[in-house]
């Protein structure tokens, strides 16, 4: 973070002249995307994230104010990823986790969940398909020409199904960087294909779908055995994506996991893997405060932040054992 401060300070130092040069490079065309800053992060998996330059960030956001709300009236009313403020459909992973307890409940008889994940997503998108996808829905040439130079910068964003540690070799012509902002905004398009084709193909009248996660609710166990396998052939043949191993038919008795969260038809709970890590963090932020290593401000935002999440779904007992763990740790007061 401290590296992004100073390189906005030294952009805005000599804003006008940094803004107008950037400016010329747009208007004749000899913009290049700047060289990215590769790193890991594991929460709650390992992921690998491509930082731009504040430059090339500033650029982004100008085609992202722009082009997203244009998108942003093709997509689907249960698509819940990424979707921007002041949209006609209010997005969010808890609003998805709503939608989808709601589905369950309106099923007559017991309710099976198709949930299905696409493998390595964000870096398996093909961009020669994006961007005829992008031709087919803009016409703006000279912007066509700035999302082609952001989709085939020279860097190799590709990722193999099944490599599963990013060690081995970088692919081309596919992937996006996780980290940019019109990376979120392409992601929502590209899958975009694939609801479209879920409601009117398909006929799933209670689909979600949540970035690349999508779901299915239905009391027709047959019918989403059918709907997997058609899934499966519409994103290798037509986006060039696969279904990963996690895809699967479950019951409403069982559980779905989804956006953090566990659903039944009549509660909520949050994931165990979350919730561990919850206790875990404040467990470290109550000594770290204990030892002075810590402000109280810390472990307050950390907690607030938590009780959001609790919020939405039935989590008193586990409001109850973080309590517990502030009071044995004795924070000061």
């Amino acid at each position: 973070m401290k590296r992004y401060r100073r390189e906005v300070l030294r952009f805005s130092a000599d804003i006008d002249t940094n803004l107008i040069e950037l400016q010329n490079e747009l208007i004749w065309k000899t913009y290049e995307v700047g060289k990215y800053r590769e790193f890991f992060v594991y929460d709650p998996k390992k992921r690998l994230i491509m930082a731009l330059p504040f430059r090339d960030r500033i650029v982004q956001w100008a085609i992202y104010r722009q082009l997203n709300p244009l998108l942003e009236r093709r997509y689907i009313s249960t698509s819940y990823g990424c979707r921007q403020k002041g949209a006609p459909i209010t997005g969010g992973p808890h609003n998805a986790v709503k939608k989808l307890q709601e589905y369950i409940r309106g099923q007559p008889r017991k309710a099976y969940i198709l949930k299905m994940d696409v493998s390595k997503y964000f870096y398996r998108v093909d961009h020669n398909i994006l961007m005829n996808m992008l031709r087919d829905t803009i016409k703006d040439k000279d912007l066509l020409w700035l999302l082609g130079v952001i989709i085939f910068s020279d860097h190799d964003f590709g990722i193999a199904v099944d490599d599963h540690d990013y060690q081995g070799e970088r692919l081309q012509s596919v992937g996006m960087p996780i980290g940019n902002l019109s990376s979120q905004m392409f992601a929502n398009f590209y899958l975009d294909a694939a609801d479209q084709y879920a409601k009117h193909i398909l006929k799933a009248r209670c689909y979600i779908r949540y970035m690349d996660d999508m779901v299915i609710v239905s009391t027709d166990k047959k019918y989403l055995a059918d709907c997997r396998e058609r899934m499966r052939e519409f994103l290798i043949e037509k986006l060039h994506l696969q279904l990963n191993n996690k895809t699967s038919i479950r019951t409403e008795m069982q559980g779905i996991d989804f956006c953090g969260y566990r659903i039944w038809r009549d509660h909520i709970l949050l994931r165990k893997k979350t919730a561990l890590k919850m206790k875990h963090r404040l467990k470290y932020l109550a000594k770290a405060y204990a030892r002075g290593d810590s402000g109280l401000k810390d472990y307050r935002n950390t907690l607030m932040s938590y009780d959001g999440i609790l919020q939405h779904c039935d989590g008193y007992r586990l409001r109850e054992s973080i309590s517990h763990i502030t009071l044995c740790k004795g924070v000061r007061k």
